[in-house]
C-alpha cells in the first residue's frame, strides 16, 4: 500500500491536526480523505450511530512533522562529492578522428505501486454477508477446488470495507417449501453475492470463472430437428468457462470494474484496485445527486422567471387594453360632434338666409365652434388610467409571439 500522501490528504490530516473543525472542512471530499487517512493509521475514525468523529494519531503527528510516514525507511542524503573527471585518451600532440559518443541518460526505474490487501489463511469471524455464502456455497459460479480461495477474497474484501468504516450489505439466500415432500431448500438471490457500501451507493460484488466462446457441437437430436423442420434451432458458439477467476464491482449496467486472473498476476494481488473503484462510485454518485440538485435549483428559477414574466405581460395586456377603449371613446364622441356640425353648416351654407331655420343653424353653428373649441382632445392629455407595468412594449410583444394560446 502507497503510505504517501496526496495534497488533498495532506490538507485533510493538517486540519483533523488543528481540531477538526466539521463546521468549516478543508474540502468537499474530506471524508473521502479521511478514510484513507485511517487506513494508513493516520488518524482515527469513528462514523458509528450516525455521529462523525475524528482525531490524529502519533503517526499522523510524525508524518506532519517529518514529511513521511513511520513505517517508510529515512532517505539517505545524496552523496555530495564532486565527480571525477574522464582522462583524456589523446596525448597532448596527437589528432585523432575519432569522436566521443555522448552518454544516453539513464532509464527511469519503473515504480510498481503495491496493491495488494493481506490475505487471511481462514475465514475467522466473518461478517454477516460471507457467512450467508459460506453456508451456501452452491452460490459462487466456481468449481469445487476453488472455492476456499474465492471465500477467502470476499473475506478479505468484506473486512478491508469494515476496517474503512463502510457498511456491507448481505444479500441472503431464499428458502422454498418442495409442495410434494414438503422439504426446504436454499434458492440463490441472483448473481451479487453482497454489496459493499463507502456512504452514497451500494456497490456489488460478483465473483465467477472467467469464460471464452467455442463453437457448438451439434447433438444427433439437433442434427435430427434441422433435417426434419428445415431450420436451425441450435446455437452457433457456446460460452465454457475457463480455469481463471473473475472479480467483478458495479454500480449497474455500465459502471464497473473487472479483476481478472492473467498469466503473471492473481485477483489477490489486485483487491486494491476494487477498495479505490468502490470509493470513487461513491464519489461518483454524490457528485451525480449535487449535479441533481442544481439542475433541478435552475428550472424552478427558470420556472419562477416565466411565471413571473407571464404575470408582468398579463397587466401590461390589460393596462393597453383599458387605455386603447378610452381612447376609442374619446375619438367616436369627437367624430360625432364633428359629423353634426359639418351637416348644420352644409345647410346654412347651400340654402342661405332664406332658410325658415336659418336663424337657429346660425346659432347652433356659434354654439358648436366655442364647444368644439373647448372640446378639442389636444387641449387636455388624457393620461393612461392605472400604474405603468414594469415591462417594455417591445416585451410584451416577444412574450405574446412565445406564447399565442395566452
Amino acid at each position: 500500500m502507497d503510505l504517501a500522501l496526496n495534497n488533498a490528504q495532506l490538507l485533510v490530516l493538517q486540519w483533523v491536526a488543528d481540531g477538526a473543525d466539521l463546521d468549516n472542512p478543508p474540502n468537499d471530499t474530506f471524508k473521502t480523505s479521511a478514510v484513507g487517512l485511517q487506513s494508513r493509521s493516520l488518524v482515527d475514525l469513528d462514523k458509528r450511530r450516525g455521529h462523525w468523529s475524528i482525531a490524529i494519531t502519533e503517526a499522523g503527528k510524525f508524518y506532519l512533522e517529518h514529511g513521511r510516514h513511520p513505517d517508510t525507511e529515512e532517505p539517505n542524503p545524496k552523496s555530495q562529492s564532486s565527480p571525477k573527471r574522464k582522462p583524456r585518451a589523446i596525448e597532448r600532440g596527437t589528432a585523432s578522428d575519432q569522436t566521443s559518443e555522448p552518454e544516453s541518460p539513464p532509464k527511469p526505474e519503473r515504480i510498481l505501486k503495491d496493491e495488494t490487501i493481506p490475505l487471511p489463511n481462514q475465514i475467522r469471524r466473518p461478517h454477516k454477508a460471507v457467512r450467508e455464502i459460506v453456508d451456501h456455497k452452491a452460490r459462487l459460479d466456481v468449481p469445487m477446488e476453488q472455492r476456499q480461495r474465492a471465500l477467502l477474497i470476499l473475506h478479505a474484501l468484506a473486512q478491508e470495507a469494515i476496517r474503512r468504516g463502510w457498511e456491507v450489505i448481505a444479500n441472503p439466500s431464499t428458502f422454498e417449501k418442495d409442495p410434494w415432500n414438503g422439504r426446504r431448500s436454499r434458492v440463490s438471490s441472483g448473481p451479487d453475492l453482497f454489496s459493499i457500501d463507502a456512504g452514497d451507493t451500494p456497490a456489488a460484488i460478483r465473483l465467477r470463472m472467467q469464460q471464452k466462446r467455442v463453437d457448438h457441437v451439434p447433438t444427433e437430436k439437433e442434427f435430427a430437428d434441422e433435417a426434419r423442420y428445415k431450420w436451425r434451432s441450435y446455437p452457433k458458439y457456446d460460452h465454457v468457462p475457463t480455469e481463471r477467476m473473475r472479480l467483478e464491482v458495479r454500480t449497474g449496467s455500465y459502471d464497473a470494474l473487472t479483476l481478472d486472473d492473467t498469466l503473471a498476476t492473481r485477483i489477490e494481488d489486485k483487491l486494491l484496485r476494487a477498495v479505490e473503484k468502490i470509493e470513487q462510485m461513491s464519489v461518483d454518485a454524490r457528485e451525480a445527486v449535487e449535479r441533481r440538485r442544481q439542475r433541478e435549483i435552475q428550472r424552478l428559477e427558470e420556472q419562477r422567471r416565466a411565471e413571473e414574466l407571464r404575470k408582468r405581460a398579463a397587466r401590461y395586456g390589460s393596462w393597453a387594453g383599458q387605455n386603447r377603449s378610452n381612447s376609442s371613446t374619446v375619438t367616436s364622441c369627437d367624430t360625432a360632434r364633428w359629423q353634426t356640425s359639418s351637416r348644420a353648416f352644409a345647410v346654412t351654407e347651400r340654402r342661405g338666409p332664406e332658410h325658415e331655420y336659418a336663424e337657429i343653424l346660425r346659432e347652433y353653428l356659434a354654439w358648436s365652434e366655442t364647444h368644439l373649441e373647448e372640446s378639442d382632445p389636444f387641449r387636455r392629455i388624457w393620461l393612461p388610467q392605472g400604474e405603468r407595468p414594469d415591462v417594455s412594449y417591445d416585451e410584451w410583444q416577444a412574450w405574446k409571439r412565445q406564447h399565442p394560446q395566452h
